[in-house]
């Protein structure tokens, strides 16, 4: 647990403030899970720390919500293209993936139980990035400039959100 509070303040996510009057302060929750290896024996145990999204108030805590998932055809098309090119395909996980998205609301959760600092109990954290568990956090993490490219031969077509990217 402790391994994944460190991850907090590595990626900046949070900062410990006064708890604001008149504002939804959203609690959070330790997530536990077994990771086991190929004969089903435990390996790791894992904790995550997530915030209780279902007490967000619309309008006030988050405006709209967004999962982008890829379309099972998108993903059968791109087997297919890799199995009729002899492509070699890798698959990876994004680790802390939400803690990349920037909110841009203001968002309050209570520090986690057994974790609260022993001079400001009281106090709040605010987040400055998505964590798991929030309405927006799949938007949030979305949001950032992406880049697209596409190569026929010698041309090569560039497209981005952002034109920094692009120049």
């Amino acid at each position: 647990m402790q391994e994944d509070l460190n991850q907090f303040v590595k990626n900046d996510v949070w900062y410990l403030v006064p708890k604001p009057t008149n504002t939804n302060v959203i609690g959070t929750k330790w997530i536990f899970k077994n990771k086991t290896d190929e004969q089903g024996n435990v390996v790791r145990n894992k904790a995550k720390l997530v915030a209780q999204g279902y007490t967000q108030i619309k309008g006030i805590d988050f405006d709209e919500t967004f999962a982008p998932v890829a379309r099972l055809e998108s993903v059968r098309l791109l087997l297919a293209i890799a199995c009729h090119l002899k492509f070699k395909l890798y698959q990876m996980d994004v680790k802390n993936s939400f803690f990349n998205g920037i909110l841009n609301e203001e968002v309050y959760v209570e520090q986690p139980k057994g974790f609260e600092d022993p001079h400001y109990p009281n106090d709040v954290f605010w987040l400055k990035k998505a964590l798991y568990g929030l309405k927006q956090a799949p938007r949030a993490w979305f949001k950032k400039d992406i880049l697209f490219a596409q190569v026929y031969v010698d041309d090569i077509v560039v497209g981005s959100t952002s034109n920094l990217h692009v120049q």
